[in-house]
C-alpha cells in the first residue's frame, strides 16, 4: 500500500472514531456526572430553608445560629439554579474538550504514522534492491539496517542469508567446476598412461642395447639414457597425480572427535616438515561426521604448502578449533611470506601453482577443496599477507553432517 493509500485509511479510521465517541457520548453516556444534578436535590434545600425559619422563630435564642446556617442554605441553593441554568452549556464545553482531546491524539497518531511511513520508504527501497542484487546471483549483501523494528529484522535476515546462499552459489561452481577437471584429468591419464608404458619399454631396450656399444660411446649414451628415464619418471609421477584426482573418492563418514583428531595429526607429524613447528589451539571436543584418512591429507597439503612457501625458513602452523552455529571451525594458519595478491583469485583452481616447472601440478588445494564440499563442508582462504596466511576448514557438526560427494 501506498502512502496516499495509508493516509486515506487512517482518515477513514479517525473519522469512524469521532462519530463512535460522539454518539457514545451523546446517546448512552449521557453528560457528565459533575454536571448531573437530581431533581430531588433543590426541593430538600428549598424545605431546609423553611426549616431553618421555623426553628429561628421556635428558638430566638439561637436565632442567629440558624440564620448564618439560613444564609449558607440560600447561597448553596443559589448557585445551583445557576448550574442548573447552565447545564446544557457547561455538558456541550465538557463534550467539546473530551472531543478535542480525542482529536489532537488522532491527529498526533497521524502524524506519527506518516513519518514513520515516510522512514520506512527508503529502507524498503534498500530492501527491495538487496533482493533484486541477490536474485541477479550476486554475492553477499549488504543493507545497513540495524533497526530493530520488522524492517530491520528483514533486513539482517536477507544479509545472513545472502551470505548463506553466495557460499551455497560458490560451493556449487566449485564442485561443478572440479568434476569437469576430473573428467579431464581421468581421459589424460588414461592417454598418456598408453604410451608412457611403450616408452619406458622402449628405455629398458636401449638400456640393454647399451651394454653392446663401444665402451668410448657407451658413458655418453648411459647419461643420454639416464636422462631419458629421469624426464620419463616426471612424467609418471604427473599421469598419478592426474589420475589421483580422477579418482577421487567420496568419503566414508564415522562420527569421531575432530578435536582428537587434530590433535593426534600434530602428534604423527610432528617433525615430518622439519622447517615447520605445529602449535595446537584449543581443541574442544567437537563432534563431526568425516572420513578420518581425507581430512588428514588436507591437513598435510596445507602443511606441504606452508613448507614449500617458506622456502627451507623456519615457521609455524598453528591449529584453532571451534564452532560456527551448525558448523565446526578449524582455522590453519602459519607464519609465511603470505600468497600473491593476483593468484589468490585461482588459489582452487586445478593446475594453476605458483611454483616452477616440474615442482608440482597445482592439485594439492583442488583435491583438498573437493574433499571437504564432498563432506558438507567448505574450504576458503580467511587472510593472507606478508606476516602469514590462514585457511578454514567447515565441517557440518555431527547432528547435521551429510554428503555431497557422487
Amino acid at each position: 500500500m501506498n502512502w496516499r493509500g495509508s493516509l486515506l485509511t487512517v482518515a477513514l479510521m479517525v473519522a469512524a472514531a469521532v462519530t463512535l465517541f460522539w454518539l457514545f457520548q451523546r446517546q448512552i453516556a449521557g453528560p457528565s456526572p459533575a454536571f448531573y444534578l437530581p431533581s430531588e436535590i433543590l426541593p430538600a434545600l428549598e424545605q431546609s430553608l423553611e426549616d431553618q425559619k421555623r426553628l429561628a422563630a421556635l428558638d430566638p435564642e439561637d436565632e442567629t445560629a440558624y440564620r448564618e446556617r439560613f444564609d449558607e442554605l440560600e447561597t448553596t441553593v443559589g448557585r445551583l439554579r445557576i448550574l442548573e441554568h447552565n447545564r446544557a452549556r457547561l455538558v456541550l464545553r465538557y463534550e467539546l474538550v473530551l472531543l478535542g482531546l480525542l482529536a489532537a491524539s488522532v491527529a498526533l497518531a497521524t502524524v506519527y504514522l506518516a513519518v514513520r511511513h515516510s522512514r520506512y520508504r527508503p529502507r524498503l527501497a534498500r530492501v527491495q534492491a538487496a533482493l533484486a542484487k541477490l536474485a541477479t546471483g550476486t554475492g553477499p549483501v549488504e543493507i545497513g539496517d540495524r533497526g530493530r523494528d520488522p524492517v530491520g529484522r528483514i533486513a539482517r535476515m536477507i544479509e545472513t542469508a545472502s551470505v548463506d546462499i553466495a557460499r551455497d552459489r560458490r560451493r556449487l561452481r566449485a564442485m561443478r567446476n572440479l568434476s569437469r577437471w576430473q573428467e579431464a584429468a581421468k581421459r589424460h591419464a588414461h592417454e598418456m598412461r598408453t604410451p608412457l608404458s611403450g616408452a619406458r619399454l622402449s628405455l629398458d631396450r636401449l638400456q640393454a642395447w647399451a651394454d653392446r656399444v663401444e665402451p668410448e660411446g657407451r658413458k655418453e649414451l648411459g647419461t643420454a639414457l639416464e636422462g631419458l628415464g629421469f624426464e620419463l619418471e616426471r612424467l609418471g609421477r604427473f599421469t598419478e597425480e592426474f589420475a589421483s584426482f580422477a579418482r577421487l573418492r567420496p568419503p566414508e563418514l564415522v562420527r569421531q572427535d575432530l578435536g582428537s583428531l587434530v590433535a593426534e595429526f600434530v602428534d604423527t607429524y610432528e617433525g615430518a616438515w622439519p622447517n615447520l613447528r605445529f602449535e595446537l589451539g584449543d581443541s574442544e571436543g567437537i563432534d563431526v561426521e568425516i572420513d578420518r584418512d581425507m581430512i588428514r591429507q588436507v591437513l598435510a597439503n596445507l602443511c606441504d604448502n606452508s613448507s614449500k612457501a617458506l622456502s627451507g625458513e623456519s615457521g609455524v602452523v598453528r591449529f584453532e578449533l571451534d564452532e560456527h552455529g551448525t558448523e565446526a571451525r578449524l582455522l590453519v594458519s602459519d607464519s609465511g611470506p603470505g600468497i600473491p595478491a593476483t593468484f589468490r583469485d585461482r588459489l582452487f583452481e586445478p593446475y594453476a601453482t605458483t611454483r616452477g616447472p616440474g615442482q608440482g601440478m597445482g592439485l594439492g588445494l583442488a583435491i583438498s577443496l573437493k574433499i571437504l564440499l564432498d563432506h558438507g563442508g567448505d574450504l576458503e582462504l580467511v587472510t593472507s599477507s606478508s606476516e602469514g596466511t590462514a585457511f578454514a576448514l567447515s565441517l557440518p557438526l555431527a547432528a547435521t553432517a551429510r554428503v555431497t560427494g557422487r
